[in-house]
């Protein structure tokens, strides 16, 4: 199922990376790597990211979200669809509901942050689904980027079994805009 998982990842990242005002982004952290894409630059935009921590597991999702512009600030309301792969867990799904933001600081610099949260009532498998990040972006050309933040993602499990952090750190990584 990881393998599932990471085709349909890659594979949205492929589609994205051919439509007009997408982002790729590949970060690493400490303990985890993430990939995401995004298209949004106002409107109806979609996500889709992936998350991997060797000892915790994998999480993977696809979104949708309604940008709307704030001047040169970008606001993104939205909701997608979380597969949960943790290690000593049943596989879960979550409907997470967020927010993101993004706001230029002249030509070269971008700070970013969203955040998503599922609760039971919208899990399968799990208890809470929760993910935040938050970074600066310092555009070297206008297609390509160096990203610098933080990534939480909490999955609290089911059944007294205690949750999982696969992502708790800072990270550094690219960034892609077609």
């Amino acid at each position: 199922m990881k393998n599932i998982l990471f085709a349909a990842t890659l594979g949205a990242l492929v589609i994205s990376a051919g439509a007009s005002a997408s982002d790729v982004s590949m970060v690493a952290g400490e303990d985890y790597v993430a990939a995401s894409a995004s298209v949004n630059s106002g409107g109806l935009g979609f996500t889709a990211d992936w998350t991997h921590n060797d000892d915790e597991g994998d999480v993977g999702g696809v979104g949708l979200g309604l940008g709307v512009p704030l001047g040169n600030a970008l606001l993104t309301f939205g909701g997608k669809l979380v597969y949960i792969d943790v290690k000593s867990a049943d596989t879960g799904v979550a409907g997470a509901l967020g927010a993101g933001l993004s706001i230029p600081l002249g030509s070269r610099v971008v700070l970013y942050g969203e955040g998503y949260y599922s609760p039971d009532s919208l899990s399968s498998g799990i208890r809470s689904y929760t993910e935040a990040k938050a970074g600066v972006r310092f555009k070297i050309t206008p297609a390509i980027g160096a990203d610098l933040g933080y990534k939480y993602l909490n999955v609290d499990l089911k059944d007294g079994r205690p949750s999982r952090d696969l992502a708790d750190g800072v990270y550094a990584g690219v960034n892609f805009s077609f």
